[in-house]
């Protein structure tokens, strides 16, 4: 087991090392083709909190998503569909219906294809990109070394755990993220490995990235946003809105898809019909305000809403609106990018906006509206993603702010009820959903691990010689010889004749357990056996005085039944 661990360990150690290396170089890649779509300049400088300065095509700049889109469906049609989309679901999928397997040219194909749907203009994000980019180099490395499924799974939380903290240069965010969406199990052999893997990629970005936190926002830093209980009541609706205007982001994004696949047209041409409209919705808002706004991953329009730059309630909430129809028209036409930076556009937008609308109605009460944009950060992708502890804690680690703790955990637990209610799935369960593909959400603790087989095992046996006849079978019966037992008979609950045939009923296809034995061991000992009986064995042999017990499958399935009423539903 030790040596098992340490090479786990030690291959957390390179994912980690890789994953923050591919998150700057995604980041590069991502200025390279943004430079060359808009500029024509081949250059790798991009600051994505930094608006982009008008282009030099002029108003042709609406045709820079259209022919990247036509690349990125070239891409994923022809190498890895599993490219489409936001990423993150392909990644669950694979830990909950693949044993952890994930073709390693994914990683490849999502790097260039959401480069160019993101640098070309597309609404979208970087995180889930780089999630499933390094989720599939993290499996490739598990299959490479024939790693069992659980240590696949391991190594894909490794990578997907160590993109988020590099990326965002949030590393308790990313081992959050890991823990609320992809481990399957929560203990020291599961966690620790992810925590080496992600303090070791949040270092790299931080050498290669930089060390400050994802927005400045200095002018919050000094204030207090609950200076009276009031303030705090308002977050109680607050949080009732942004769980409905999240359960509207994460129905929208869907109803695109279908609306989009319906169209009579081929792949080529829906994402044409899709960027076209990006195109001239960011073009229109440059010609109206100087700026694109909702082009790319907005954390420049964001941190204008944090900062107060942005101040107008009505130009905010029109930024939402306009950010919810780009990220619709990217995704849903074939694009390829994450949810997540739009999450926190959209919570910023709308939190701003709101604030700033509560600002004009009571002039007086000390309403600061960055603090309700933070906590829209925080709601609107705890809501849409179902992951409230990491949107908690990656709203402080993006912004080192800690004043609006209590207003983010708010309106994050009622956003997050809300979205729960009127929708069980998320913006990434929500696509698996629809291909019949279940997925928990949440971990429970197996109620049954810490049984043995002697508290659920069947002792009330009987004991026959071979070619002798029961008078009944309303017990299990061993079948013996020479004091040795060969067969199993299940118990009958009714009479049987005397001179009745037990060969057909015997069955000698049963393993021998140890009372002392888990019954998770016993479930793994049976499958691999390919049987569903056992006997019980104190001494692990088949001696008459030796076996103390019976188990069947109904004896187990009585047991886990007993285990469910425990769970939380």
């Amino acid at each position: 087991m030790a040596k098992r661990l340490g090479g786990l360990f030690l291959l957390s150690i390179v994912i980690g090392l890789v994953s923050g290396v591919v998150a700057w170089l995604f980041r590069l890649l991502i200025g390279l083709i943004h430079n060359l779509a808009f500029y024509g300049q081949w250059s790798l400088d991009y600051n994505t909190n930094h608006h982009s300065a008008g282009s030099s095509w002029g108003a042709l700049v609406i045709f820079a998503p259209v022919l990247g889109g036509l690349v990125v469906v070239w891409l994923v049609k022809n190498f890895a569909p599993e490219a489409k989309g936001h990423g993150v679901p392909e990644v669950i999928s694979s830990i909950y219906h693949n044993e952890g397997r994930i073709r390693g040219i994914v990683s490849l194909v999502k790097a260039l294809a959401s480069a160019i749907t993101i640098g070309s203009g597309g609404s979208l994000g970087r995180e889930g990109p780089i999630v499933q980019i390094c989720a599939a180099f993290s499996s490739a490395i598990g299959q490479r070394f024939g790693l069992p499924a659980n240590q696949c799974i391991i190594l894909i939380a490794c990578g997907a755990s160590a993109g988020i903290a590099a990326t965002f240069n949030a590393p308790l965010a990313g081992i959050l993220f890991a823990i609320e969406l992809l481990l399957v199990s929560i203990n020291s052999k599961t966690i620790l490995p992810v925590a080496i893997a992600t303090v070791i990629a949040a270092n790299i970005g931080r050498i290669l990235i930089g060390p400050q936190p994802a927005f400045n926002i200095p002018a919050l830093h000094s204030a207090d946003p609950i200076s009276s209980p009031l303030l705090l009541v308002l977050y109680f609706p607050f949080g009732l809105l942004m769980g409905l205007a999240a359960l509207l982001f994460v129905k929208g994004i869907y109803w695109a898809e279908d609306w989009f696949d319906r169209l009579p047209v081929n792949d080529y041409t829906r994402h044409v019909l899709g960027t076209l409209c990006l195109g001239i919705i960011f073009y229109c808002l440059f010609r109206l305000s100087g700026h694109y706004y909702v082009q790319g991953v907005g954390y420049a329009t964001i941190e204008d809403i944090l900062s107060g730059v942005l101040s107008s309630p009505w130009f905010i909430l029109l930024l939402f609106a306009a950010k919810l129809c780009a990220i619709c028209l990217t995704i849903g036409s074939g694009g390829s990018g994450g949810v997540f930076s739009p999450s926190l556009f959209l919570g910023a937008a709308l939190g701003g906006g709101l604030g700033n609308v509560l600002v004009l109605m009571f002039p007086d009460i000390g309403i600061d509206p960055a603090a309700f944009a933070l906590a829209g950060m925080a709601a609107m992708v705890a809501a849409a993603t179902s992951a409230p502890l990491t949107a908690v804690v990656i709203t402080y680690e993006m912004t080192l702010d800690y004043s609006v703790i209590l207003p983010v955990m708010i309106s994050v637990s009622i956003a997050y009820a809300v979205r729960r209610y009127f929708s069980e799935g998320d913006i990434y369960t929500l696509k698996l959903l629809r291909r019949g593909q279940l997925v928990p959400e949440g971990l429970s603790v197996d109620i049954n691990s810490h049984l043995v087989l002697k508290e659920i095992m069947d002792r009330d046996l009987r004991f026959l010689v071979q070619g002798e006849s029961p008078t009944s079978l309303d017990k299990t019966t061993c079948i013996l010889a020479d004091g040795q037992v060969i067969g199993i008979v299940e118990a009958i609950h009714f009479p049987v004749e005397r001179d009745i045939s037990l060969e057909q009923s015997t069955r000698n296809d049963f393993a021998v357990l140890s009372p002392h034995m888990t019954v998770k061991h016993a479930l793994q000992i049976l499958d691999d056996r390919q049987t569903d009986i056992a006997v019980i064995s104190q001494t692990g042999g088949l001696e008459q005085e030796a076996v103390v017990g019976f188990l069947n499958a109904k004896l187990l399935t009585q047991a886990f039944a007993r285990g469910s009423k425990f769970h939380f539903h």
